[in-house]
């Protein structure tokens, strides 16, 4: 069984110092990149992939991968709005927004561990289930409702963090606290090590996997309220690649890809390349599409290098 550690290897200072030396790059490149306006911009875009990286995290250690997560945050907000615009109490509406993405992710981890669909297959199905849905709900337009209490989950402050930050840290502290001081957090490192092993320990591993994507539905639902909240609407192509930013974020932190080991402290330093790489391409003026064939190459290199290393080892 592996076991979670907290010590840092020379990976994680690699990516480390590459963040830091990106952003002493970029920050001469153009002086822009350092101004308040832009440092707390990229802090808010953080966060919400930040939110959904976490989930991910989760994911990925027990050995699967959701590519749905994007179309959850969006089905969140977009439930909201919809409902918000009907005289829904915005809590319920909240409360049901939560809901319906909860149980979008038990469908997940059904699929998943009691039929033995791949994770990326039933994830897949996921995303065309949940964008259609959002067309049959908006008619293919954004909805757009001024409601206070979410503006300011997206854009306001408390003692001058942005909201959305703060969001991210209670995430991320509940999180670690799960995965490394519960005996739930034990047995996804468990199940993403060896499932055969967990099974002969005991562990009911179709109960965690399931668990594992009902958490990572949930954080995304939670990200697409801040998200809804910080553009004031709900588009039904909101969250469009967010999946491959948490998935690139989570496995740059030094999750490894085949499940088993990971710290979602350490998938932060992921989140925060990521934005800030996305951040320096729109200062620097640079086409999108370069921007796409960028992420995928770091994609294919951090688990290229992750797969190289196990196979050394083995």
């Amino acid at each position: 069984m592996k076991k979670y550690t907290s010590k840092l290897n020379f990976r994680d200072y690699g990516v480390l110092i590459g963040f830091v030396v990106l952003c002493i790059a970029i920050s001469i490149a153009t002086p822009a990149f350092l101004s308040k306006q832009n440092v707390l911009n990229l802090l808010r875009q953080s966060s919400i992939i930040g939110i959904i990286s976490a989930g991910m995290t989760f994911v990925i250690i027990s050995g699967n991968f959701d590519i749905s997560v994007g179309a959850v945050a969006a089905l969140s907000g977009v439930i909201v709005m919809r409902l918000a615009t009907t005289g829904t109490n915005l809590f319920l509406a909240i409360a049901a927004a939560i809901a319906v993405c909860a149980i979008i992710g038990l469908v997940n981890g059904i699929m998943v561990a009691k039929i033995n669909v791949p994770s990326l297959i039933a994830t897949m199905a996921m995303v065309t289930i949940v964008r259609g849905i959002l067309l049959m709900i908006t008619g293919g337009y954004p909805i757009t409702q001024t409601i206070p209490i979410l503006d300011s989950l997206g854009n306001g402050y408390f003692l001058g963090i942005p909201m959305p930050v703060i969001v991210f840290i209670l995430v991320v502290i509940v999180s670690y606290i799960v995965l490394t001081q519960t005996k739930f957090g034990r047995h996804v490192y468990s199940v993403g090590g060896n499932q055969d092993a967990s099974k002969l320990n005991g562990i009911n591993v179709d109960n965690q996997k399931i668990k594992v994507f009902i958490i990572n539905a949930v954080l995304a639902a939670i990200a697409g309220l801040v998200l809804t909240g910080r553009l004031g609407t709900a588009s039904p192509v909101a969250g469009d690649s967010y999946d491959m930013d948490a998935i690139a974020s989570v496995v740059i932190g030094g999750t490894s890809v085949s499940g088993g080991s990971g710290s979602v402290l350490k998938t932060i330093i992921g989140v925060l390349l990521m934005s800030v790489i996305n951040n320096s391409f729109n200062l620097l003026g640079i086409d999108i599409f370069f921007q796409y064939i960028f992420k995928g190459l770091i994609i294919l290199i951090a688990v290229g290098f992750d797969s190289y290393s196990k196979k050394k080892l083995a």
